[in-house]
């Protein structure tokens, strides 16, 4: 079993927000269950892209990772077993704070993809604050025209 990032976001979006102990353990209990085999390495690996690429964001203050504004969560094959193999009730997460950290974090990202001109990553940053802008409606009006305005110099050829 080889969860997709909008997988991992949806077993989390089941629960509102998961520790990585816990999602991890949820997985290798629908592997047991589907009699598949879940690489617990990989999986790891899979959930720091997830986080990298935006599907997950970290909650540092509660240990906890919930669905960041790139995902389109989606149950796994055998998901709807979850709520009976992660005992945890459902948490309540204070989608401000979220928001807000999404915010911070690409402004940081913003201001190094911009010393190191990376065209690509100013365009994925650029889908991020798009889907932040459409998930919880913060404004990063500021960060994304910064963006814009940065890839047109590139694209004009500024070095």
């Amino acid at each position: 079993m080889d969860p997709t990032l909008d997988e991992l976001a949806g077993a989390i979006d089941l629960f509102g927000g998961l520790s990585r102990e816990e999602l991890v353990r949820g997985f290798e209990d629908i592997s047991a269950r589907t009699g598949g085999h879940i690489d617990i390495e990989v999986l790891n690996l899979r959930i720091d892209e997830a986080i990298e690429k935006y599907y997950l964001v970290e909650m540092v203050s509660r240990e906890l990772l919930v669905v960041g504004p790139a995902a389109l969560p989606e149950l796994p094959e055998g998901g709807e077993d979850l709520p009976h193999l992660i005992l945890v009730e459902k948490r309540e997460i204070d989608m401000g704070e979220v928001e807000k950290s999404v915010r911070e974090r690409i402004g940081r990202e913003v201001e190094i993809v911009i010393s190191k001109k990376d065209r690509n990553q100013m365009e994925s940053l650029l889908g991020v604050c798009y889907d932040l802008e459409m998930w919880g409606g913060r404004g990063v009006e500021d960060i994304r025209k910064k963006l814009e305005g940065k890839m047109d110099h590139i694209a004009d050829g500024e070095k």
